[in-house]
């Protein structure tokens, strides 16, 4: 998997592998909890393409419900962001949702293999708060660890994902360096082009 692991795979991992010492502050607990919800669902056995179909579709509301798209498509463009109209950014929200989430349904069944431990809690920038982990390749304890930060925000009453840290690397910087080299040499609309192309071929985000 590129750069260790893909931003997409580690947030599976917090949902939907085994936990081990689980530090416990107060938005640990909440991603435990969806970890709850969505093992709950991998624990069923999946005895047709059907029944396949509608746990990842159960799975990915989940999932997606906890990423703040909008946040993350802000960041990533950074600069951007700001020359782009309501409706040009409402349309790369919602292309950027559906390429992660049809990368959440292809990596699935891989989360198994892991096992994670939450290491640690602590404040952030504002109201954001860090959730440390590692995470450990169950059939290779040779392995190393990864590393995987997330940082959530407050949202509502509950709380969002608005970046991965994977060993060191930002889902947040790695999304902004693709989408600023594509914009500089097709524009916006060859972003978006590549983006549809993308969710055409069934490929990777970029």
């Amino acid at each position: 998997m590129s750069r260790a692991f893909s931003a997409v795979f580690a947030l599976l991992l917090a949902l939907s592998v085994p936990t081990v010492a689980a530090a416990e502050g107060p938005v640990t607990q909440f991603l435990k909890g969806k970890h709850e919800q969505v093992n709950k669902l991998l624990k069923v056995p999946a005895k047709s393409t059907d029944a396949r179909d509608a746990r990842d579709q159960k799975v990915t509301a989940i999932i997606g419900n906890l990423l703040d798209f909008r946040k993350l498509s802000q960041a990533s463009l950074a600069e951007a962001w700001e020359e782009r109209s309501a409706k040009e950014r409402d349309e790369f929200v919602t292309l950027l949702q559906q390429l992660v989430e049809r990368n959440y349904k292809k990596n699935l069944e891989n989360t198994m293999e892991y096992t994670i431990k939450y290491v640690d809690e602590v404040p952030a920038k504002g109201e954001a708060v860090h959730v440390t982990t590692q995470a450990r390749d169950a059939k290779n304890r040779r392995a190393p660890a990864v590393k995987i930060e997330y940082l959530l925000e407050p949202k509502g009453s509950d709380w969002a994902v608005v970046d991965v840290t994977t060993d060191g690397v930002s889902m947040v910087a790695n999304y902004r360096s693709q989408f600023r080299r594509i914009m500089q040499k097709d524009g916006w609309g060859g972003l978006l082009d590549r983006m549809r192309k993308r969710l055409d071929e069934g490929t990777d985000v970029l």
